[in-house]
């Protein structure tokens, strides 16, 4: 019933090797997760790169670790095939078990389940197979709620969760052929990666868009994108009436990347209840569209009562989508160094002090917090004395000693930061170094 499309999603079992693609970040952390025996669900949103991750390390388990390619299961839920049996809780079962009469393979096994959410049963499935010691499970899913509710109580304490970005700056220049571990390679090619991050800015880290074309096709791509995922992800979701409200406001986020925000004053502008915007926008998050980000206090009505910002998944769908202009370039810059704290696993806040000095970010790793700023450039003597009349203020109120400026433009003083694209140049242990000493 499933043979021929098993056999079409797995060609390893033929010893055919995947498209390297590029490496990532997050691989070294996927293999350790996997090794621990819990269930690893890969997150993030659609086209980041989740597959290509998966298919990855298929061919490090057969290369380097010696695993049997008849003991890798690959299969993508998403698969029109499937569309008439998802609402059958036993087609997972019927998947395996016909997979393990085709391959008959000793020992554990591995399966990789991508796109689980189109299948509602599915944590029944993994969580029986998962208890019986016989088999390793790797998920992917586009939507975040696939971890909410029933997930949490079926695998609460199985599971260990791996969001998966578009292209950092580091992960894109090493697929360019540089070498970061050595400081000559980077010093000779810094006009190489300062192209690579206005790049970036402009066109975000897709996979799509930056291993293949950067150009006006590009923005293309990227409405197409978003567009998909607001249809297919989260607009049935919401059993929204009218998706061209979820598309407007979607626009208008994006176009107001961290700008203060509230539930009340967007139901006035797009006339819906704020019940709604705040469902919607939780929705567009749980895509992994945008984040939201709270004002940092340590009172959590604090937190709640005040505005909120917002930031894109990528760049180049927030300059796609919204209404791009020239005076966007310093918030553009912002939403890609926040993308690299989130890449960082940190908690993400932005704060304003009681003299209304705005703080662009403040971070936290356990009970240790840093202050950010973010800048195009400073060589305004204004801006640099406001930009670090708020960091001292803040570091007073706060109670915090770590902070510092990250720049577009080269900074002359150099003891008050650095410029963005050496610290996205950094592996990720030395930007927390930098961030919290």
């Amino acid at each position: 019933m499933f043979e021929e499309i098993l056999i079409d999603q797995n060609p390893h079992w033929e010893k055919e090797k995947y498209p390297s693609g590029a490496t990532r970040t997050c691989f070294s952390k996927l293999v350790e997760y996997l090794g621990t025996g819990q269930i690893v669900a890969i997150m993030g949103v659609r086209r980041a790169g989740k597959s290509t991750l998966l298919k990855q390390l298929i061919d490090d388990l057969i290369e380097n670790q010696e695993i049997p390619s008849e003991n890798i299961l690959f299969f993508n839920l998403e698969h029109p095939y499937l569309s008439p049996y998802r609402e059958d809780g036993e087609t997972l079962q019927k998947i395996y078990e016909e997979y393990l009469k085709l391959m008959q393979p000793k020992g554990e096994v591995y399966v990789f389940l991508d796109e689980v959410q189109f299948f509602e049963q599915w944590p029944v499935f993994v969580k029986a197979h998962h208890e019986t010691k016989k088999a390793r499970f790797v998920i992917t899913g586009s939507n975040a709620a696939m971890l909410s509710s029933d997930m949490v109580t079926l695998l609460s304490g199985r599971s260990l969760p791996l969001e998966v970005f578009p292209f950092s700056l580091r992960e894109l220049a090493s697929f360019s052929g540089i070498d970061f571990e050595k400081p000559f390679e980077v010093s000779k090619n810094r006009p190489k990666i300062a192209h690579l991050l206005d790049e970036l800015l402009e066109y975000g880290g897709f996979p799509i868009v930056v291993l293949n074309s950067k150009n006006e096709t590009a923005y293309d791509i990227l409405r197409a994108h978003a567009r998909m995922v607001l249809l297919q992800d989260v607009a049935p979701r919401l059993a929204a009436r009218k998706p061209a409200d979820l598309e407007q406001l979607y626009v208008y986020l994006v176009t107001h990347i961290s700008k203060p925000f509230s539930y009340v004053g967007l139901s006035k502008l797009f006339g819906l209840t704020d019940k709604s915007i705040k469902e919607y926008i939780q929705a567009l998050e749980d895509a992994h569209l945008i984040y939201e980000v709270d004002l940092f206090s340590y009172s959590l009505k604090k937190q709640i009562r005040n505005p909120k910002k917002v930031y894109a998944i990528d760049t180049g769908q927030a300059n796609a989508m919204g209404f791009k202009f020239s005076a966007n370039r310093g918030k553009l810059l912002e939403n890609l160094i926040f993308l690299e704290l989130k890449r960082l696993g940190l908690e993400v806040y932005y704060y304003t002090t009681k003299e209304n000095y705005e703080i662009d970010f403040v971070v936290k790793r356990g009970s240790d917090i840093a202050l950010l700023q973010v800048a195009w450039e400073i060589k305004d003597p204004q801006t640099k004395e406001r930009e670090l009349r708020a960091l001292e203020v803040a570091k007073k109120e706060l109670k915090c000693q770590k902070g510092m400026i990250l720049s577009y433009e080269p900074l002359k003083d150099q003891g008050i930061g650095m410029t963005a694209h050496e610290f996205l140049s950094l592996s990720q242990k030395r930007q927390l170094e930098c961030l919290f000493g």
